[in-house]
């Protein structure tokens, strides 16, 4: 397989990682670049010159899973500086339409790369980001520990196939964002 035309190397990056996903999904960790380069639809050759090693597709794949959640989150803060609204922006990233499943299959694929020297690091430096970040919101610790555990643990009962229902995740949702506004 050659290079198709009109793929630049950035489009062709983003396929690999995709399908990296999926099969590490399906795989975990074990998982070849052979499989990679099956479910991108490109050689093996073509995996390794954007991405010399497994590793270093793992350490790129980690990064990219986490940051299309901050991007995910970017895109729902609202305008102000109102205090909790990085927080109502995290709960709407992860618990809005079927957002919790990719919540899970972030915990899970994180927990199937946490083998690959460096994933557990990228991981922890997130975790200290997003609770930094959420104490910069303006809300109490107590607030800030329960929206982040709630989530995380909503995301792996989805991961787990013990998703909760359409009703389970709205009250949730309204649950914690009580918790996003101060004096209520």
């Amino acid at each position: 397989m050659g290079r198709t035309a009109g793929r630049g190397p950035e489009n062709t990056k983003r396929l690999i990682l995709d399908a990296a996903r999926g099969v590490v999904v399906a795989q975990g960790a074990r998982a070849t670049l052979d499989d990679v380069a099956v479910a991108a639809g490109l050689t093996r050759g073509a995996v390794i010159y954007h991405y010399s090693s497994k590793n270093a597709l793992w350490l790129a794949l980690t990064q990219d899973v986490l940051a299309q959640f901050h991007q995910a989150v970017q895109d729902r803060i609202e305008d102000g500086q109102e205090p909790g609204r990085l927080a109502r922006a995290f709960i709407r990233a992860s618990l809005e339409g079927d957002a919790i499943e990719l919540v899970g299959e972030r915990l899970f694929l994180l927990a199937a790369l946490a083998v690959t020297p460096g994933v557990s690091e990228i991981a922890s430096e997130d975790g200290a980001r997003w609770k930094a970040k959420m104490a910069d919101d303006g809300l109490s610790v107590g607030a800030r520990t329960v929206i982040l555990n709630a989530v995380d643990g909503a995301g792996l009962m989805a991961g787990w196939g013990l998703r909760p229902d359409r009703s389970e995740i709205a009250a949730l949702r309204t649950e914690l964002e009580k918790l996003t506004t101060p004096g209520t």
